[in-house]
């Protein structure tokens, strides 16, 4: 029996959302320049040409709107929308030829002059534990986390970064044994995704 890994899909941040007018207009005539000629998007969408387009036409309602009346800052704010909608359109393009690549996904997606989207960090939530009736041990549980790996952390001196003992398992709840019975330890866990999230809140406990 074959056993296929789904591959998470990478998606393209633009950040166009508070840029000015000239700054659209730049980080456009950027992103065409990596475009052109690279081997990687050989069908663009919008064509090269209707994008080089839509930036000459908001470069001139910007040239043309001083002194600014009602007429002109309306024609460059549409100018703008069509660039914009233009290059979130060549976005969802380079996203597309980026997931036909999972391995160079990435280098694909900078090689048009774009990032990519980040996915949010995991964050563990639920964090307990529980007290062995076996001196020396605790179980530490987390609210569980779909396809996600934990990483759990102890120590008697929480201040000392150092001092933190690491272990790392697959399933949301673990069990430490070999602390030092009538000791004070801290604990916290951290989710495994495609990245590791943040620290939890830390739990201290005295050990049995």
């Amino acid at each position: 029996m074959t056993t296929t890994t789904k591959v998470k899909a990478v998606k393209v941040a633009l950040k166009m959302s508070k840029m000015t007018f000239l700054q659209l207009a730049d980080f456009a005539k950027h992103v065409v320049g990596s475009m052109t000629g690279n081997a990687n998007f050989t069908a663009p969408l919008p064509t090269m040409a209707t994008m080089n387009a839509n930036i000459a036409s908001l470069e001139a309602a910007i040239a043309a709107s001083k002194p600014s009346t009602p007429t002109k800052t309306a024609d460059k704010h549409a100018k703008k929308k069509v660039l914009y909608d233009a290059m979130n359109q060549l976005g969802a393009y380079v996203a597309g030829v980026a997931n036909l690549d999972p391995p160079n996904a990435i280098t694909i997606i900078t090689s048009a002059g774009m990032v990519e989207k980040a996915a949010p960090k995991p964050k563990a939530s639920g964090f307990r534990l529980l007290l062995s009736k076996t001196p020396g041990e605790v179980t530490l549980y987390t609210a569980s986390v779909k396809n996600a790996a934990y990483k759990w952390q102890y120590t008697t001196t929480p201040a000392v970064d150092a001092s933190w003992i690491t272990v790392e398992g697959k399933l949301s709840k673990y069990l430490i044994t070999g602390l030092t019975s009538g000791s004070r330890y801290y604990f916290r866990v951290a989710v495994i995704t495609h990245t590791t999230g943040p620290w939890s809140n830390q739990i201290s406990s005295m050990i049995l």
